[in-house]
């Protein structure tokens, strides 16, 4: 189901008060898109700023960083790992599944601290070396971070705490096959030496205990956790004790925040973090999907949602069920955050490429890549991205690996229906060399419209059954649809549910030179087109449930490769163009 936003947000008004803030309506998510598993603070001594932090898995930069002074205008302000150096591991990671999972993000004494887990997901779960522990900082969160503290804690989800008696404290969890329980220790965060490990709770018996957050209010150490796991089943407990080793008494009302087992468009809802804002009203943001109980068609994945929570004295907490619509004791609307980027949700960017510009913050590449592969204004080309193609496709490996750098760019869809235009200028001369844009949700899900050179050969492989062509060095140009998913053969050719095609590329003046675009038309169908001159020709189409799935969310960019071969000849992008409807979610 679609929900009109716009004519839906004219039936709430304000009500009431809470403390000194109107009770104000807004809509979720606050961050869409891929962006798992997140964690927010207050922070006072900046600004009365909040501060989020999620999870990345093998996108890079990792560990997006956002700001809002008023938890619905939220801005990308960096990233936690925007260096090699600082985790050269991701370089080698197997599977989507593999990379940073869960963040949270702490401030302490004048210091910003983020927890989270480098997960090599190919190893066995109860190999040590799965799971590696790290601890970044820093004292301004709009510039770069620290190299990371490693320790040794073999599970996931961790989070920092600081005790009365000023010492740091670190909670986590286990796959739950190996231990399923909350732990927690005290860590030196100089060194990530370790106290010992100390079973806390093990949830009310639901799936997966983990995403643990210890917070203190009222003589109690309140414990929050997630359960279920990340799906259909996904919810909120929380527990709470005198003591911060336990015993931990569990709440009766749990789970206190879930949509399971409910006709809610916005499903798999937990892995929630607490916090207060400035006129002490309490939040929770947990993860969501746009997907209702059918879990099909949900190609952005897990985002980001809000909502209050009322939390009276020596009580438990209550938490608002996340809905798509809600309303409550907002902060004053306030967008002054010191950024040069856009605010997350914005329904248009443009993007020009303009002489002496860099690559937006909330640009990301699958892993590491190879820097020299792209160039924004390079001489003769200005207001181009220049692209040069790798040897591996999106593909690459078994859909698991990249054994080198992927040439591919690109931004999260953060609207159900979108319109993503780019124009391209490409002289392919070898044999499959290709460049173009895609929706990339992993190596083994994506959908690629290109421009690319195919000898007849080649063409015949790729699906072409018209005439041979007359080309150049017996090479001939196509506009081609790949759909790589669990139900395409032929290396995308052929699909049981999308429609991939390869048609002739028109030869005329621009016979280098291409428009290309992709559309959500709706939460089913992506449209992709080519355009030659004003007229956009529909080449195929792909079915959203065939990127759905898994931990991440589709990444629209551009890609060049030489599909097993070096490329020699650049890509050069311009005119790249994203426009959201902001009425649809």
């Amino acid at each position: 189901m679609l929900y009109s936003y716009l004519s839906s947000l004219l039936t709430v008004t304000a009500i009431t008060n809470v403390g000194s803030s109107p009770i104000k309506a807004y809509h979720n998510p606050v961050i869409p898109g891929f962006h798992p598993d997140p964690s927010c603070i207050l922070v006072k001594e900046w600004d009365d700023t909040f501060f989020c932090a999620t999870s990345s898995f093998n996108a890079f930069p990792g560990v997006p960083i956002f700001a809002s002074k008023d938890l619905i205008n939220f801005k990308q302000i960096g990233n936690v790992i925007t260096r090699p150096t600082q985790l050269p591991g991701l370089a080698h990671t197997e599977s989507s599944r593999s990379g940073i999972w869960a963040p949270s993000i702490r401030f302490h004494n004048g210091t910003f601290w983020v927890i989270t887990t480098m997960v090599y997901d190919h190893l066995p779960r109860n190999d040590t070396s799965r799971w590696d522990n790290i601890i970044f900082k820093t004292i301004n969160p709009y510039t770069e971070w620290s190299d990371p503290i490693h320790f040794t804690f073999n599970g996931y989800d961790t989070s920092l705490y600081w005790g009365a008696d000023r010492k740091s404290y670190v909670q986590g969890s286990h796959f739950w096959q190996v231990r399923p329980v909350i732990q927690g220790f005290e860590i030196n965060l100089a060194t990530g030496a370790m106290g010992p490990i100390k079973d806390l709770w093990t949830g009310t018996g639901g799936h997966a205990p983990e995403a643990p957050h210890l917070l203190f209010k009222d003589g109690f150490y309140y414990l929050i956790i997630a359960e279920g796991g990340t799906g259909l089943n996904h919810m909120v407990t929380i527990a709470r004790s005198h003591s911060m080793w336990g015993p931990f008494e569990f709440n009766p009302a749990n789970p206190v925040l879930t949509n399971a087992n409910t006709s809610q468009y916005f499903q798999t809802v937990g892995h929630a973090d607490l916090f207060e804002d400035t006129n002490n009203n309490w939040w929770s943001v947990a993860l969501s999907t746009r997907s209702g109980p059918d879990h099909v068609y949900f190609p952005m994945g897990r985002e980001t949602v809000l909502t209050p929570v009322t939390w009276k004295t020596g009580e438990w907490p209550i938490f608002t069920p996340v809905r798509e619509l809600e309303q409550g004791p907002l902060p004053n609307v306030n967008q002054n955050i010191p950024s040069t980027g856009i605010s997350v949700g914005t329904s248009s960017e443009y993007i020009s490429f303009e002489p002496g510009s860099t690559l937006p913050d909330h640009f990301v590449h699958n892993r590491f890549p190879d820097p020299n592969a792209y160039v924004i204004s390079p001489s003769g080309h200005p207001y181009t991205l220049r692209l040069t193609p790798s040897k591996l496709n999106l593909t690459a490996l078994e859909g698991r690996l990249a054994a080198t750098p992927q040439t591919f760019v690109g931004r999260r869809q953060q609207h159900v229906e979108f319109t993503l235009e780019a124009t391209l200028r490409f002289e392919p001369k070898q044999d499959e060399e290709e460049a173009g844009l895609t929706v990339f949700l992993n190596q083994a899900q994506h959908f690629d419209i290109s421009l690319v050179a195919l000898s007849p050969q080649s063409a015949v492989r790729a699906g072409y059954t018209g005439e041979p062509l007359s080309g150049n060095n017996g090479l001939d140009r196509y506009i081609r649809l790949r759909t790589i998913s669990v139900n395409s053969t032929d290396l995308g050719a052929k699909d049981k549910v999308s429609r991939p095609a390869i048609i002739p590329f028109p030869l005329g003046r621009q016979q280098n030179q291409v428009k290309l675009q992709i559309q959500a038309v709706n939460n089913t169908w992506y449209a992709f087109r080519y355009s030659t001159d004003d007229e956009f020709v529909t080449v195929g189409w792909g079915v959203s449930s065939e990127v759905s799935g898994g931990y991440t969310g589709t990444i629209l960019g551009m890609f060049a490769t030489g599909n097993g071969i070096q490329g020699k000849d650049h890509a050069y992008f311009s005119n790249f163009s994203y426009v959201g409807d902001l009425n649809v979610f």
